[in-house]
């Protein structure tokens, strides 16, 4: 009889994978966080007292330069260093580019910790190697960082569990890693396993971080972490290569999207599509942040993405200038209106709490339904730019909260109605057929594929689109998206207002 495991050999691959993602983006950080944070901790450290005005003056400029980048959360760090990323490394999107806002988040932090550690140095040490008339730099070589290594040790090792930690936002720039595959791949699949599998992978390499730094403080030869760095320095040099090369590509493509179990196998179909009928590469890239994707898109890192529907693309070519346009459509995939609570719109009592996605467009969609569904009235002509604020009639006088989409499905049970995207109905364990209200034919909703507007004639992006528009997108896509969640350009009816084509 065969053996049953708790993984299948795809969900080990992908643990495998991600834990190596892991590893290669905390191991590089790291590195560069304690040479760097060494060099500026021992510069902090040699400037302190100072007498001379200029250097008491750099180093107080310098102490609240590191300050401000330690204040700085690193998700809002990470969206601020796309410049520099991007100066560096050529991308703000993938494994490594992650390994810049990483670093430079550790950075002044173990910079920090190795002025502290240098300063727990004995003062006696110190006088009696100036009065054997030692240089500067043999009292910090030969005293101050022998003498603290145990401290700049237990430093590193806090570093780089902190940095295991901080990796787990990799997954917004399609970066990967462990954080991505228990959130996207696990929690938001529903695939428990894999959540499980992910979580036993960061409780491992934060047990092995911590023992093996424990083991460096008491061993009087680093041998082993000379080793251990020389081996792990290797391996991510052959991965920074084969990252480098796989750009080189000529008949390839880099198409982002939002990743959710539906769209997962949607977007590898037409992959092995675009492969078949047009030996066109495609290169998917996964993000976790809607507003990422266009930002990719606009400064050239990606070629398509297909993630967004038209007043979403609108809507971010109007607030931050981008060049975009759309070359072709998907699919209208319909929201619907649940409760755990009610059966029927006429049941919805007075005071009732309505749960909406808090992110622009699709709020303003919500709104849409539930004008739709008789709820609650809109201001003439506002339609998916409506607020709260845009509400001219709400006769139930209904509580209506914004949430992250992906929680309203989590939600439901603590609110009377939620408004849930299409692609956390699934996750749910919802059907459309079971809403209360479904959101009608005549939506301006469909999603795109977008392209940059310099781009939209090129011959290969609209061989991809016309590998999505085939007969095998659009049976998966009904299989994936049932009971007419997902509506194919054709099938669905023109909007009544007319939206132009951004192009």
């Amino acid at each position: 009889m065969q053996q049953q495991t708790i993984f299948s050999s795809h969900e080990l691959s992908l643990i495998a994978q991600s834990t190596w993602e892991t590893i290669f983006m905390v191991f590089i950080a790291t590195l560069v966080a304690v040479i760097g944070g060494i060099l500026l901790g021992i510069l902090l450290y040699i400037t302190q007292d100072s007498k001379n005005v200029a250097v008491k003056g750099f180093n107080k400029t310098f102490s609240i330069i590191i300050n401000i980048t330690r204040s700085i959360p690193y998700i809002i760090l990470l969206i601020l260093l796309y410049p520099l990323t991007r100066l560096i490394v050529g991308t703000t999107i993938g494994t490594t580019a992650s390994i810049v806002p990483l670093a430079i988040a550790a950075l002044p932090f173990y910079a920090r910790l190795t002025e502290s550690a240098l300063r727990e140095v004995d003062n006696g040490l110190i006088e009696a190697a100036k009065s054997m008339g030692a240089t500067k730099r043999q009292i910090v070589f030969k005293v101050l960082l022998p003498e603290s290594k145990n401290l700049l040790i237990d430093a590193a090792t806090l570093t780089c569990i902190s940095l295991i930690g901080f990796s787990a936002m990799a997954g917004i720039v399609g970066g990967g890693g462990l954080g991505d595959l228990t959130y996207f791949k696990g929690y938001n699949y529903g695939n428990y396993t894999l959540l499980l599998g992910g979580v036993i992978m960061l409780v491992i390499l934060v047990q092995i971080t911590q023992s093996f730094g424990n083991y460096l403080v008491t061993a009087k030869k680093l041998t082993s972490l000379w080793i251990i760095t020389a081996i792990l320095l290797g391996a991510c040099s052959t991965q920074l290569y084969v990252n480098a090369a796989a750009t080189t590509n000529t008949n390839e493509i880099t198409v982002g999207y939002i990743t959710s179990p539906p769209q997962d196998k949607i977007m590898q179909l037409s992959k092995k599509i675009a492969k078949e009928k047009y030996n066109l590469d495609v290169n998917l890239v996964t993000f976790g942040d809607y507003n990422i994707p266009n930002r990719a898109l606009n400064d050239g890192e990606l070629q398509a993405n297909v993630f967004q529907h038209i007043p979403f693309l609108e809507n971010q070519i109007k607030q931050f200038g981008y060049k975009l346009t759309y070359i072709g459509k998907t699919f209208l995939y319909s929201m619907g209106m649940f409760s755990k609570k009610y059966k029927n719109i006429q049941d919805i009592p007075n005071g009732a709490t309505v749960a909406i996605p808090n992110d622009p467009t699709n709020q303003g969609r919500a709104l849409m339904i539930l004008q739709d569904a008789g709820l609650i009235k809109l201001k003439d002509g506002i339609t998916w730019k409506a607020t709260t604020d845009s509400i001219a009639s709400n006769p139930k006088n209904l509580k209506i909260i914004a949430l992250q989409a992906d929680q309203i499905p989590n939600n439901l049970g603590d609110v009377d109605l939620g408004i849930v995207n299409n692609d956390y109905i699934p996750k749910a364990g919802l059907s459309l057929k079971d809403a209360l209200f479904v959101e009608p034919k005549d939506s301006p909703f469909a999603n795109v594929i977008a392209v940059k507007e310099s781009q939209k004639d090129n011959p290969k992006l609209k061989e991809y689109v016309q590998a999505f528009n085939t007969d095998e997108v659009k049976q998966l896509a009904e299989k994936l998206y049932p009971n007419g969640a997902a509506i194919p350009p054709d099938q669905a009816e023109p909007y009544s207002v007319g939206l132009h084509n951004v192009g």
